[in-house]
């Protein structure tokens, strides 16, 4: 049964400026990236934990005492093949994806029976990981998806492996 956690997270890709109560330090100056789960249902679907969630990134600029916030969701195959079908069509941790809803029982226990494992998700929405000038979204899957660490654009999806 899925979970209804609470309104999908919208993004402001553009940057606004935020509100600060207190004073920062003039000496603090820098960008704080974090990403986690934004997206909570497509059309009639909804993820069944909380982790499952489609990634949406944060960056807080500071500088000269002021922060500038924006936000995007990440464009991972995952967030395109949710979005192009309205419904959740990607397995996630404790989420799973079924065959068309259109489809009978039967097609659908077939299918479910002979799936094989599936390829994983790049719905990188746990960390941020730096590797040398680059940015990538992160999560416990071996995807990793570059970003952009300014305007938070999704780049290229990289395959980890183990060594």
């Amino acid at each position: 049964m899925a979970t209804d956690f609470s309104k999908n997270a919208e993004e402001s890709p553009e940057p606004c400026k935020a509100e600060v109560k207190g004073s920062i330090p003039s000496w603090l100056q820098g960008t704080l990236l974090r990403n986690g789960p934004g997206i909570f249902s497509v059309g009639d679907t909804s993820y069944d934990h909380w982790f499952d969630g489609m990634a949406i990134m944060n960056s807080f600029a500071i500088k000269d005492g002021e922060v500038t916030h924006r936000s995007r969701y990440l464009r991972s195959d995952t967030y395109k093949s949710n979005m192009a079908s309205n419904r959740i069509v990607v397995s996630e941790m404790g989420t799973m994806a079924y065959p068309d809803p259109s489809k009978n029982f039967i097609y659908k226990a077939i299918t479910f029976l002979n799936h094989t494992v599936p390829d994983f998700t790049d719905n990188g929405a746990s960390n941020f990981i730096k590797y040398g000038e680059d940015y990538y979204a992160t999560s416990e899957t071996n995807y990793i998806r570059k970003i952009d660490p300014v305007t938070l654009e999704t780049q290229d999806k990289s395959h980890m492996r183990s060594s």
